[in-house]
């Protein structure tokens, strides 16, 4: 019978897999703050010095595009990062609860 922590009371423990999982798991986060840290830093340039624009200068189509497109680029490999980050914590907490022999189920609603 299982006990209320979910697992079994025989459930083998596995400790070194357990390392793992948190290892993992802090690797993911670190990863985050990281994705954080640069997108902080990306957003807090002035839109102006990101598009290249100077006050009393003609607008150049071409570069403001050129850094526009710059700029999209770089949210949507934060956006990636940001994603790899989350599954590699993920797999983190699922190692770390499968070496501790905890069953985990979620339940689609």
């Amino acid at each position: 019978m299982p006990n209320p922590s979910g697992s079994h009371p025989h459930a083998h423990r596995d400790f070194v897999g357990s390392a793992i999982g948190i290892a993992v798991f802090l690797g993911g986060i670190g990863l985050l703050v990281f994705v954080f840290r640069l997108a902080f830093d990306m957003f807090s340039v002035p839109t102006s010095t990101s598009l290249d624009l100077h006050k009393g200068k003609p607008l150049d189509l071409t570069a403001a595009g050129t850094s526009l497109t710059a700029i999209i680029l770089r949210i949507f490999l934060l956006l990636i990062m940001g994603l790899v980050g989350s599954w590699i914590a993920n797999r983190g907490i699922t190692l770390y609860t499968h070496s501790r022999g905890i069953k985990v189920r979620i339940e689609d609603h």
